[in-house]
């Protein structure tokens, strides 16, 4: 049986030209990951990295999690 497990993170090796991080959905099936953006970014200070989720100052915060919401 093969275990799959999809996670958005915040992907800090890649800085956009704005300073931001795109945020990626990290797809592990069998061990082996891929990375897939969402198309959205997001400024490091207001991501929790221990949660990956938008710090509650983020300006974006509800869009963001409604994105994450429709992904998970």
């Amino acid at each position: 049986m093969c275990k799959v497990t999809i996670k958005v993170v915040c992907y800090k090796s890649k800085t956009l030209s704005n300073g931001e991080h795109p945020l990626m959905l990290r797809i592990t099936k069998d061990g082996k990951r891929s990375y897939d953006g969402l198309g959205i970014s997001v400024n490091p200070k207001h991501w929790d990295f221990e949660k990956d989720r938008p710090k509650l100052n983020c300006p974006n915060r509800e869009s963001i999690m409604m994105a994450i919401s429709h992904v998970e």
